[in-house]
């Protein structure tokens, strides 16, 4: 008996602590930025030159279903391709193998492709508002932490609106300022100034305190900052802009907006980021843990406890009420990051419906991707219904 009872007591000793190491080890993927890398999904193949700063390269298809959204080397639409050393913009799919397809890439920056290289599909093509023939300024704002660093882009004093800004906030972890550019033509088209601020964890800006993100727990007083900065640009209005997590922040600045910042006029969210359990969920079923759901329940747990963070408290659907303002809002049925079902359910619980761009098979944050001019015009023509005429 009493040997019975050492063996039971041992194996609950060793099931809490395994259960204690998952949820460590899965907490600090939730938690801990990984630092800015390439982040590969594959390696390039034969490699053939078709003209100056053009070619044509063989990329693997991968045999999961569904693959990773950054190794989808046949997706089709706008995308870019990032190796190590350099970046381009992919052409249509030229040709199929077996197992590989052939695009032509236009080099954009960097030394040119070659067999071999680490690399992976990306929805970001261009690197600053230069390479969309944008005029723009490299600010700093003072951030609570430290310095933020941002690019702005001053309305014509003559020709557009300087009481007026967009604030364009990007995304996590891989994502950076670079994600705004896509739309930044359009933003900047519309006779507002534009304001691409980074946050805390992400570019040149200072890192959490504890080092972890907070899912716009505190982001969310960077994101502040930058109001307070437009303010003292002479900014009286504004139109929020937020993409995946960025979109949360947004949110998050909206159910706790400062009395003395400028009026919002609207809001405008790609694949927002609605309740963080969603994300981590949908992490745990594509890294292959068993029982992902309670699994990621468990890690949210620790990860709430390590980071001090109310994640109940940061499902935008219980904020979604207070939204008073115009709300466009663009997503993918296809998003394997926020499920399309949380975005629906946000859709629902504002007072206003929203406009609402819902895109069949679309993959997180590429709504732009497979269609630009659709998602530039859905975005200008709500931009001309809010903005001051």
């Amino acid at each position: 008996m009493r040997m019975m009872l050492w063996i039971i007591t041992t194996v609950l000793l060793l099931a809490a602590a395994g259960l204690a190491a998952a949820g460590w080890v899965f907490s600090s993927q939730i938690l801990v930025p990984a630092p800015y890398q390439l982040f590969p999904e594959w390696n390039l193949g034969p490699v053939r030159e078709v003209s100056d700063g053009r070619y044509e390269v063989v990329l693997p298809v991968p045999s999961d279903v569904p693959p990773p959204q950054a190794a989808r080397s046949d997706a089709e639409g706008t995308f870019g391709l990032l190796w190590e050393g350099g970046a381009g913009r992919l052409g249509p799919v030229l040709g199929r193998g077996d197992g590989t397809v052939v695009r032509r890439v236009d080099v954009t920056r960097g030394t040119p492709p070659s067999e071999g290289l680490p690399a992976r599909i990306d929805v970001t093509l261009f690197a600053t508002p230069a390479d969309r023939d944008l005029a723009y300024e490299d600010v700093t704002i003072p951030g609570p932490l430290g310095p933020l660093p941002a690019w702005w882009l001053p309305a014509d004093a003559e020709t557009g609106d300087p009481t007026t800004a967009i604030v364009s906030l990007h995304g996590r972890r891989r994502a950076d300022r670079t994600e705004t550019l896509r739309l930044l033509p359009t933003l900047a088209a519309s006779g507002a100034s534009v304001l691409a601020p980074s946050y805390r964890n992400h570019d040149a800006s200072p890192a959490s305190p504890d080092g972890y993100f907070h899912y716009g727990a505190t982001e969310v007083e960077d994101a502040a900052a930058a109001l307070t900065w437009l303010a003292g640009q002479g900014v009286e209005r504004v139109v929020l802009v937020g993409y995946s997590m960025g979109g949360a922040i947004q949110l998050g600045l909206l159910a706790e907006y400062p009395a003395d910042a400028p009026e919002v006029l609207g809001v405008i969210l790609d694949s927002p980021m609605i309740d963080p359990f969603a994300a981590f969920r949908i992490g745990a079923e594509k890294m292959g843990i068993p029982l992902a759901e309670p699994l990621a329940a468990w890690a949210t747990r620790v990860a709430g406890w390590r980071a001090g963070i109310d994640f109940a408290a940061l499902d935008r659907r219980t904020t979604a009420p207070q939204v008073d303002v115009p709300v466009l809002l663009i997503a993918g049925t296809g998003d394997m990051t926020t499920p399309i079902e949380e975005i629906d359910g946000f859709a629902e619980a504002l007072p206003q419906a929203p406009t609402y761009l819902r895109l069949d098979g679309v993959e997180h944050v590429e709504a732009w991707n497979e269609d630009p001019e659709r998602y530039e015009a859905s975005v200008a023509t709500f931009l001309q219904a809010v903005l001051p005429r």
